[in-house]
């Protein structure tokens, strides 16, 4: 893929920036796509080009990178009024880096492929740090034809860039991962309310968790925001996992498997957003420990 190949980018929200961030930086031009006129904005400020027409985006691009929250979003951006089926050229390449049902990721291949539209499901992690610096861990499936197309694009925002596979193997693997983010989170979560209902120094507390072998990604992220107790520079919403390990529960009832671990953090979570708290960072799931030992 030679340099200044136009990519059309769906999604521009703290993960779509930094990938979309990336990818102008490394030669690459960007058509964008969003709902919000301010993150179309922000792409102007960065050289691209911004568009409110999904149609419009697909009339120049023959590879499209979609960054949206769910299979919903996914849908509508495909299928929906105005969506990029029936619009992309014969041949076009869309990469999907959303968390979904790797069952839905299987049946979209063939959907596609009636359209002569190439599926990659590469859902990432790392979080909005890894997207902007570049150094997203990248779990990709599809044909192998079309990932190796993908690749220079995947390259650009991803450091470690795996191919897994047959559609729905990268939708698997982030399962197994939000699995671990989840029950990672809640137990950091858990752990910091524990040590504020003792009356430990929470920034000693997590000082020492952090460098031990109590640490984790997660508590080292999130734990400053919980010590103080401020949850709204958003990095990932609670909602977002209240998704994710429903997505992960799914998993574990179609494989007749028991994750009990999974299904406390996915109640950890729930309990958290129905105190009202879903739009706030991941890390207000702390708060739903401290409610339950009735601190204030």
């Amino acid at each position: 893929m030679s340099i200044k190949t136009k990519v059309g980018f769906i999604g521009l929200g703290a993960m779509g920036r930094g990938a979309v961030s990336n990818l102008l930086a490394k030669g690459f031009d960007v058509v964008g796509c969003d709902v919000r006129s301010d993150a179309l904005d922000w792409l102007r400020a960065q050289g691209g080009t911004p568009t409110c027409s999904l149609a419009e985006l697909a009339a120049q691009v023959q590879i499209v990178v979609c960054f949206v929250v769910n299979s919903q979003q996914t849908e509508a951006v495909l299928f929906g009024d105005d969506g990029l089926v029936g619009e992309l050229a014969a041949g076009a390449v869309f990469i999907a880096c959303s968390t979904m049902d790797p069952s839905y990721v299987r049946a979209l291949e063939g959907r596609l492929a009636s359209h002569e539209i190439s599926l990659i499901d590469a859902p990432v992690t790392g979080g909005a740090v890894g997207a902007e610096r570049g150094t997203l861990t990248i779990m990709g499936s599809g044909t192998r034809e079309a990932f190796d197309l993908a690749l220079p694009v995947l390259r650009t925002f991803g450091s470690r860039v795996h191919y897994l596979g047959p559609a729905g193997s990268g939708a698997q693997m982030k399962v197994l991962n939000q699995l671990l983010c989840g029950v990672h989170l809640a137990a950091a979560g858990e752990a910091l309310a524990l040590a504020k209902h003792q009356g430990l120094p929470l920034d000693l507390t997590l000082e020492i968790l952090s460098s031990g072998a109590a640490s984790s990604w997660m508590l080292a992220d999130r734990g400053p925001r919980m010590v103080a107790g401020q949850f709204d520079d958003i990095s990932s919403a609670v909602d977002i996992f209240v998704k994710d390990m429903s997505l992960v529960l799914d998993a574990t009832r179609e494989s007749r498997f028991p994750a009990a671990l999974a299904h406390a953090a996915y109640l950890a979570f729930l309990g958290t957003t129905a105190r009202g708290l879903g739009a706030k960072d991941d890390s207000a799931v702390t708060t739903h420990y401290e409610l339950a030992a009735g601190m204030p």
